[in-house]
């Protein structure tokens, strides 16, 4: 499965964003044509468009087929480096095809967010500007993904790892001693997680086990405190 380098996405951005320029397709303070409507045509906004071009954030797959279907540039060339920036390569666009050159599609289904944002109120509700979705092929559902930071769940997942999650619906699909992302009002815990009953076969409490236990201790927190429950399905690794 080819990888498409992001590094090397935006540095080709930047390249037919120049050349956009120089054929008057982008024109400062030209109210149908300046860097602001170029950018809300990507779904964006301009000072995201500049980040891209300083290479301080990278332009995501979807703005890129937005960009190639709205001003004729190739996604040949976009994508894999081949050909000119205008040469009519157009990769095919049925799923499977796609799938088959560039290692994704564009039903973006993953929404990848940073744990701060992640815990907050508006995620699922409303997502903010610096999220966005991916996909990869054969993952089905509303998934959330995210990078982990810390090795208390070491040798399973390794810090800079992602791990992509999907929401339970009830409480009650959850497995005993399955990984689990438990998100409370401001923390997000990644661990293996134990149900806690009272007499009466209540919910009280949830254990939260590491599996780098010789370093961190199981610890316990009242059920009441859990915003989301999700279940870490897989871990990608190696994405530096």
């Amino acid at each position: 499965m080819q990888k498409v380098n992001r590094q090397e996405l935006n540095r080709r951005f930047s390249e037919v964003y120049q050349l956009l320029l120089e054929r008057g397709e982008i024109v400062k303070n030209d109210r149908q044509r300046s860097k602001s409507a170029f950018a809300a045509k990507l779904g964006t906004k301009g000072h995201i468009v500049d980040l891209y071009l300083r290479h301080k954030r990278q332009i995501t797959y979807e703005q890129t087929k937005r960009l190639c279907a709205l001003y004729g540039v190739s996604e040949a060339f976009m994508f894999q480096g081949i050909g000119t920036p205008f040469e009519n390569h157009k990769i095919p666009d049925s799923e499977g095809k796609l799938a088959m050159a560039l290692g994704i599609n564009f039903s973006p289904n993953i929404l990848f967010t940073n744990v701060e944002a992640f815990s907050s109120n508006t995620i699922g509700v409303d997502l903010l500007e610096e999220n966005e979705r991916f996909h990869i092929p054969g993952v089905q559902g509303d998934l959330v993904a995210f990078n982990i930071n810390g090795d208390s769940m070491s040798p399973t997942i390794l810090s800079g790892d992602m791990v992509i999650c999907k929401p339970l619906e009830v409480k009650n699909e959850m497995i005993d001693n399955e990984i689990y992302a438990v998100v409370t009002s401001h923390s997000v815990w990644v661990k293996r997680v134990q149900r806690c009953l009272d007499r009466h076969q209540n919910w009280t409490h949830l254990k939260l086990i590491s599996d780098n236990y010789a370093e961190f201790d199981p610890f316990i927190i009242e059920i009441n405190e859990v915003r989301r429950l999700l279940k870490v399905t897989r871990r990608l690794t190696g994405l530096a």
